[in-house]
């Protein structure tokens, strides 16, 4: 069975604002499904196409995909692995890269507010998930980039080629090698994308999706099943489009205390917000 993970990597509670907005994400409830259907004695393909996202639900996917037991997995990194992306997917069995994709690595990045106390605590925070992450590319490289390697590329930003993710040891093999491409047009092509994904319009994040959720179902559109916004006379702060108690989104700790690698730019238009066609 083979099964696409393209776009955003979000939490599994979070999935249904992306989908009520036609916005391309997956969650660790994708991946549990995934598993949970694979016929008995196929391979699960899974299609990575991501710039990340959510570095727990990251890592709740990583962990769930080297859990699975009597399920062969493969991850085929078609495009881009980005972010939380680069480091779910290693939880295959097996990696491969087409000659054309990438990936890239970075530093996690967080927002913090208060005072010299609360950033400190953010800062010790950021250093202890950059440890877990590098876990994850240490155990699948092995000898073949040690840990101090793969902390400066995350220091740098790195957008990886397949050849030099093959050489890093983050992929077992590089799709359709047969067909000798050779490394010299494999580097080219990850340079252009490298190019194009720098340059490109940032994508949409959760709040702004709470935000216009809210906004528009007060207007008028129908809420997502079992989303409702509680009480449509009281201000948009007083209210809780997820569900729950009427509390403000900003006093909410669990969306306070979000860590989101920071997403992959990307170049392709947003979806249609009642009507609208806008950039975020």
């Amino acid at each position: 069975m083979r099964i696409a993970l393209n776009g955003y990597v979000v939490a599994s509670e979070e999935q249904w604002l992306y989908d009520w907005f036609g916005v391309e994400a997956f969650s660790p409830a994708t991946v549990r499904q995934a598993l949970s259907d694979n016929p008995k004695g196929e391979v699960l393909v899974f299609e990575i196409n991501s710039g990340g996202g959510d570095v727990w639900a990251g890592n709740e996917i990583y962990t769930v995909l080297r859990s699975a037991e009597g399920i062969a997995t493969r991850a085929e990194i078609q495009s881009i692995a980005a972010s939380a992306a680069s480091y779910l997917c290693l939880g295959c069995d097996t990696v491969v890269i087409s000659p054309v994709a990438q990936m890239m690595v970075h530093l996690p990045s967080t927002f913090t507010e208060g005072d010299r106390t609360a950033h400190l605590r953010s800062v010790q925070m950021l250093d202890a998930t950059r440890e877990s992450i590098l876990n994850a590319y240490e155990l699948k490289a092995g000898e073949r980039a040690d840990r101090a390697h793969m902390r400066r590329l995350m220091n740098a930003q790195t957008w990886i080629t397949a050849q030099e993710a093959a050489d890093l040891g983050l992929v077992d093999g590089i799709m359709f090698a047969d067909e000798s491409v050779s490394p010299q047009v494999i580097n080219a092509v990850g340079a252009g994308v490298r190019a194009i994904a720098n340059s490109a319009a940032p994508g949409w994040d959760i709040q702004s999706l709470l935000a216009r959720y809210e906004q528009l179902v007060r207007n008028g559109a129908a809420p997502a099943d079992g989303h409702p916004v509680l009480d449509p006379a009281q201000p948009p702060e007083h209210s809780a489009p997820s569900g729950g108690t009427p509390e403000t989104i900003a006093d909410d700790w669990t969306r306070r205390a979000r860590l989101a690698i920071e997403k992959c730019r990307s170049d392709i238009l947003p979806p249609r917000w009642g009507g609208e066609n806008t950039k975020n």
